[in-house]
């Protein structure tokens, strides 16, 4: 068998379906001759982790850091290249988020292995690990067949279900953070707003520049309140600094699969459509009608965000 270890941070907002999904994934490869354990870096304070399917895995455990870690990047890189030694693994799978695509490429790095981001496909094909996800800006698909070559995969794909699986309790043990090993990238950050987690919710409302300011944002955040959906941000909203970079959705952020998604003041760049793929419907608000969000969107609303929202809220 070979050794593969699979990657999660559990904070206040994971939820049981990517417990699921990393036990779903561990039982398809297992026929490729993968033998699985999971490492779970704990935030949420708590002694204990309650790990849904937890006895597919071989082995399971939970740590925290002594001390603040910043990005958590460094502090990573080290915790999962000990467990990597330990037992001998050559294959790491962790979701595509922000934190990981940090300290993923750094471990691959240590490796000499390869390295696959916002993978789709995970499966077992023909004996071998077969990976399929996007590249050159998510206008292609590549389908990659590992053939026991080591890798670091990050899964961007659709949640999933294990067919199996007990529940287990693991203690959560706390692993030092070595000096020379945290690295801050910087000294104050956005901290997320709260409210539905954006992976995983079945209503998605997210803005773009188009939104115009910080101050102006709130209008995002309150009708998403009202209609009960989670905020979405595109990666221009980001930057601006109006909404910390969890609430990113595009290719270099979050894949969302919601039934509604409303983009607001949102251009429709294709890094942003990348991460909007999966909706089942699609509702553009923008002033602009050559926007390309229209392009994708199964309804298209031209005219001032603002007054439409208002229209909108009056109404609900």
């Amino acid at each position: 068998m070979t050794n593969a270890l699979l990657v999660l941070h559990n904070t206040a907002e994971t939820r049981p379906a990517e417990f699921a999904t990393l036990a779903a994934i561990a039982m398809s490869i297992a026929s490729a001759g993968y033998s699985s354990d999971l490492l779970i870096l704990d935030t949420t304070g708590s002694s204990t982790v309650k790990v849904k399917h937890g006895s597919v895995f071989g082995k399971v455990s939970a740590i925290a850091p002594d001390r603040p870690v910043g990005d958590g990047a460094d502090y990573m890189v080290h915790v999962v290249g000990e467990a990597v030694s330990a037992a001998d693994v050559s294959l790491v799978i962790g979701f595509g988020t922000i934190a990981n695509r940090n300290w993923a490429p750094q471990v691959a790095a240590s490796l000499t292995a390869e390295f696959l981001t916002a993978c789709e496909v995970i499966e077992a094909a023909d004996g071998a690990l077969r990976v399929t996800g996007p590249v050159m800006g998510a206008m292609v698909q590549k389908t990659l067949s590992l053939r026991g070559r080591s890798a670091v995969l990050l899964y961007s794909g659709e949640p999933l279900t294990a067919a199996a699986g007990n529940d287990i309790e693991v203690q959560v043990s706390c692993k030092t953070a070595e000096h020379g090993a945290v690295r801050f990238v910087a000294s104050e950050a956005l901290p997320d707003s709260g409210g539905i987690p954006l992976r995983g919710a079945s209503k998605v409302v997210s803005g773009g520049l188009g939104v115009g300011s910080g101050e102006k944002w709130r209008l995002i955040e309150e009708f998403a309140a009202k209609v009960e959906a989670a905020v979405g941000a595109s990666r221009a909203a980001v930057e601006m600094g109006w909404v910390p970079s969890s609430r990113q959705v595009g290719f270099s952020g979050q894949k969302v699969s919601p039934d509604v998604y409303v983009a607001v003041g949102i251009s429709g760049a294709v890094h942003h459509l990348a991460g909007i793929g999966g909706a089942k419907k699609v509702v553009a608000i923008n002033k602009d009608p050559e926007a390309n969000i229209f392009k994708i969107a199964d309804i298209g609303i031209v005219g001032d965000y603002e007054q439409i929202i208002a229209a909108a809220m009056r109404r609900l």
